[in-house]
């Protein structure tokens, strides 16, 4: 393990691998950073299913480029009474045959278990960024580039995002009456709380005057 300090995590690595690439662009010590990927994953890719005929074809191919490569080598440093091109198809048939033998005798023997090809690959869940030196200045430089999930990162804009949502969702929520306080009341009328103090209560309708009529009066 690097010594140093992690300044930024990325998802990937040609994410971790532009943020070293822009660190060097603005004239930062790169010599000072390392790329460390955690969380190692071995992923194997399903490519096709394996027959006798796939095999063959595998086998002659691989053979063959075997085969070629040795060929050549031999044409130009081995002393030789055949011709270049003589030695080198010659290499390449040794080759397909071989290639194509042993091939199948490992398709023979793991028939069954295993009818299928992959390609496999070591993968990281996160990659880190660390630094040994200028560790300020190196946050400092990557806490605004996009996908850096460190502390002042992707990650706290994204937490300041959810911070701000749960806010403006608190601020429009409706009252425990169903409605909100800048809309017109459903039913009633709403009651202010200084007037829920004071025990005035609003729009109270007039009580009928004691005064008697002019009529009765006559």
């Amino acid at each position: 393990m690097p010594p140093g300090q992690e300044v930024a995590s990325f998802a990937t690595y040609p994410e971790a691998q532009h943020a070293v690439d822009m660190l060097s662009d603005e004239g930062f010590p790169v010599e000072h950073l390392a790329i460390v990927g955690t969380d190692l994953r071995q992923v194997e890719n399903i490519t096709g299913r394996m027959s006798w005929g796939r095999a063959i074809i595998s086998g002659a191919a691989s053979g063959l480029w075997l085969g070629l490569f040795f060929g050549a080598l031999l044409a130009l440093v081995g002393p030789s009474q055949m011709g270049g091109a003589a030695l080198i198809a010659s290499a390449v048939v040794m080759g397909v045959l071989w290639g194509t033998l042993f091939q199948v005798v490992g398709y023979a023997m793991t028939r069954g278990r295993r009818d299928f090809t992959s390609t496999s690959a070591v993968i990281a869940s996160r990659y880190s960024i660390i630094a040994a030196e200028h560790i300020t200045d190196a946050a400092r430089a990557l806490s605004g580039l996009p996908g850096n999930l460190t502390r002042g990162g992707e990650a706290a804009r994204r937490a300041e995002e959810r911070r701000a949502a749960r806010q403006a969702a608190r601020d429009g929520a409706p009252t425990a009456f169903g409605s909100r306080p800048d809309e017109q009341p459903r039913f009633g009328v709403r009651v202010s709380s200084a007037e829920q103090v004071h025990g005035q209560s609003p729009a109270e309708p007039a009580a009928p005057s004691s005064t008697p009529s002019t009529d009765q009066d006559a």
